[in-house]
């Protein structure tokens, strides 16, 4: 995770404050140099369901579980996605953690 800012490339910051979506609260950065907050990138910025979901779907089926088992499994832990959210998520996140 790289703290620099992606507004003015500064790489003085303080954490302050946090952001938070349905499915997560994550902590912000504030930059020293222009004074703009920003949450540093995970790979999972701007995605709606959290890191533990996604990466819980893409380990179903990466163990070669159909898309549409994926889904029932996902909809008992209360996620509700399509087969075809399944798909794109392992194109993205099919080697995340396989370093």
């Amino acid at each position: 995770m790289e703290n620099k800012c992606p507004f003015c490339g500064g790489k003085e910051g303080v954490w302050r404050g946090y952001r938070h979506n349905l499915s997560s609260v994550k902590r912000m950065r504030l930059c020293k140099s222009c004074g703009r907050k920003f949450t540093p990138d995970d790979g999972f910025l701007r995605m709606r369901f959290g890191k533990e979901d996604i990466l819980y779907a893409v380990s179903l089926y990466r163990k070669g579980l159909s898309t549409s088992e994926v889904v029932k499994r996902m909809k008992r832990r209360g996620v509700s996605i399509s087969r075809w959210t399944v798909i794109l998520w392992w194109r993205k996140f099919g080697d995340y953690g396989k370093r």
